[in-house]
């Protein structure tokens, strides 16, 4: 039996070159995987940074969907606990200006000025790209107190003066969408090695102080958020990233919305007579935001 040459190190040329090739793959997912964010080895709630300022004017808000509802799509891929099945975030208001069943960015009026959209923490952007709708981008601010935690504002029309790398700070407008448009807002953080997502809602790591405009309202974090138990209880069924509906669910625009005040736009609704052509969470909008 013939045994290659091995170099002074004990290894042979072409062992070594394997091992590169795997270091430079590892590597190279691993940047797939954590390019956004900071990992975590090991998820301890006590350390999650705190939600320090409401990221949307909230005067403008109709309503909340509830973590882990059914509302808009699933989202809960790659769930460090295995939660699936459900919307591991929070939605502000539902998208009402359609044309031929495509969101657009609807339109200011001088009665129906842009929403405000507000840094959540002191932070950093570390990602900002145009979101697979499309409609306005997606925008992470990883926390200034723990950049392996990050806030994802979906769908909005970032200022032209921040950009990947811009630092922000808690309460700074830093964006807007339009008066009929929603917004999603995840919290989240990636553990490593395994790359899986820690899903996390705002409501449940609000100061009292950012939470105040809510409980002027009468509302406590909670009411924004359904417990896994809960949300177990519900039996979604999905197909791929849609929920599966009943006929009842889908005419209730509000199944898992918490719902702030009078909808400003139910007009567009009251000559519809099919809700699966309607805009909002139930309609075909539903299964079309990320």
């Amino acid at each position: 039996m013939k045994f290659k040459k091995l170099n002074s190190r004990g290894f042979s040329h072409d062992i070594i070159l394997v091992l590169l090739v795997v270091l430079f793959a590892i590597a190279g997912v691993g940047y797939l995987v954590f390019r956004h964010a900071d990992p975590l080895l090991s998820f301890n709630p006590a350390d999650v940074p705190p939600i320090t300022a409401n990221p949307v004017q909230l005067n403008q808000i109709f309503a909340i969907s509830q973590f882990r509802s059914d509302a808009g799509h699933d989202y809960s891929s790659a769930s460090w606990d295995g939660e699936a099945c459900r919307s591991m975030k929070n939605y502000y208001n539902f998208s009402q200006d359609i044309v031929n069943n495509v969101e657009v960015r609807s339109k200011p009026t001088p009665g129906h000025p842009n929403i405000d959209i507000y840094a959540p923490f002191d932070g950093t952007i570390t990602y900002n790209a145009v979101d697979t709708t499309p409609l306005g981008t997606q925008v992470h601010i990883a926390s200034a107190k723990d950049p392996s935690f990050y806030v994802i504002l979906f769908h909005i029309d970032l200022s032209p003066s921040l950009h990947i790398g811009s630092h922000v700070t808690s309460g700074q407008m830093i964006a807007t969408i339009g008066p009929m448009d929603e917004i999603d807002v995840a919290y989240e953080a990636k553990l490593f090695p395994s790359g899986k997502v820690v899903y996390m809602s705002i409501f449940n790591y609000m100061t009292s102080a950012a939470f105040a405009p809510y409980a002027a309202l009468g509302y406590k974090p909670s009411d924004f958020v359904l417990t896994k138990a809960e949300a177990d209880a519900k039996h979604y069924q999905c197909n791929g990233q849609s929920f599966v509906r009943t006929a009842s669910q889908k005419m209730n625009m509000l199944e898992g919305y918490v719902s702030l005040r009078a909808n400003p736009y139910q007009y567009l609704y009251d000559n519809q007579s099919d809700s699966s052509s309607q805009p909002g969470p139930q309609g075909n909008n539903a299964t079309s935001v990320n």
